[in-house]
């Protein structure tokens, strides 16, 4: 979705995306002719409401907190490639490494 369907699909304004742009708070794809929006997008964008205006984190909190969702998802994604290579292994390799972890599949 383009930067209108965003705002209006939240319910704020344009100059408040573009200081959650400005920020890092959102990064919208930018390989056509205007910004682009994802879903995961907009699910940042209602998470940063219910910060700002529901719970009242101010700006250094919803750093933060968009971090550390960052961070989790990176996690997620390493955690998902390393289940992918554990599968691709024989049974035994994979028996041996989820072992070591404290697993006993």
């Amino acid at each position: 979705m383009n930067e209108l369907e965003f705002c209006l699909k939240l319910k704020i304004d344009v100059q408040v995306l573009s200081v959650w742009i400005e920020q890092g708070w959102l990064v919208p794809d930018k390989t056509g002719p205007e910004p682009q929006f994802r879903d995961a997008d907009f699910a940042r964008g209602r998470l940063i409401i219910e910060m700002t205006r529901d719970m009242g984190v101010n700006e250094a909190g919803v750093d933060l907190v968009m971090e550390l969702v960052d961070q989790l998802h990176s996690l997620r994604r390493t955690m998902r490639d390393l289940m992918a290579a554990l599968g691709q292994q024989d049974e035994e390799t994979q028996f041996k490494i989820l072992r070591s972890v404290g697993r006993n599949e």
